[in-house]
């Protein structure tokens, strides 16, 4: 198992990728801290990991809100004594339309969410790697921001903000021992974007499947084990790197 002995918190447990790292995670012997800002919803995640067999333990809070990253992962750091792997999962739905009509409150929110709450936990995450000198931390961002998509402009912007960070961060503390990478993924069933409603919804799958060059769907599970691979000692020799996991769609 490639996590055997790993302390790892994942947050937004229940959305996005969460469900599926979890399980991934769990499957490769990670000892595991599950954040949501439900504390139902990482209470629910929790009990997946124990009946996989392995030790978890259930946070909460808004993690946009100024400290509460710190909180989150000194919490984790005084159960288990260490932090060996953040999973930045952070997902809002996309609000479309022209850039003239954005409104303050969606710039806002969209920042806070996909922009803000990574970048304050990866500093709290590194104020406890880099003194132990060693560290893995995987972004799940959005193939979005590669490109960014007409009149998607906001959440398009915090993608690629998030994306750039984990170039510029991976670069900055590579010689520390700490490998911050970024999974740009797009096209994969999740219960945020792509749920099973949407899947089983004949007719919007098959237009959905025209954009993607793969011809399918990807499975959770398999974005999931990309986040594995990434945490895992296996990655030792990427830095900063934004992997593309949309079906050839960039």
């Amino acid at each position: 198992m490639k996590l055997t002995g790993k302390v790892a918190l994942v947050t937004n447990v229940r959305h996005y990728m969460g469900p599926a790292v979890t399980e991934e995670f769990a499957r490769e012997g990670a000892t595991l801290a599950l954040h949501d800002r439900e504390p139902a919803a990482a209470g629910e995640m929790v009990t997946l990991a124990e009946r996989l067999g392995r030790t978890a333990l259930a946070l909460d809070g808004d993690l946009a809100a100024p400290g509460e990253a710190d909180r989150v992962i000194a919490a984790v750091v005084e159960r288990f004594g260490r932090l060996d792997v953040l999973v930045n999962n952070n997902a809002h739905p996309p609000t479309g339309g022209a850039t003239e009509e954005v409104s303050d409150a969606v710039w806002r929110e969209m920042m806070a969410r996909l922009l803000d709450e990574p970048f304050y936990c990866l500093r709290a995450a590194l104020r406890v790697m880099r003194p132990a000198g060693r560290g893995k931390i995987v972004n799940i961002t959005s193939a979005a921001g590669v490109p960014g998509l007409a009149r998607y402009a906001a959440y398009s912007a915090a993608r690629a903000g998030a994306n750039g960070l984990t170039k510029a961060v991976g670069r900055e503390v590579a010689r520390d021992g700490i490998q911050v990478n970024a999974i740009a993924q797009n096209y994969v069933e999740n219960p945020t974007y792509f749920p099973p409603a949407l899947v089983a919804d004949d007719k919007a799958l098959a237009r959905m499947v025209r954009n993607i060059p793969a011809g399918r769907l990807a499975r959770g599970e398999e974005s999931a084990r990309l986040a594995v691979y990434l945490a895992s000692e296996d990655s030792d020799f990427f830095v900063g790197q934004v992997v593309p996991f949309a079906g050839g769609w960039i």
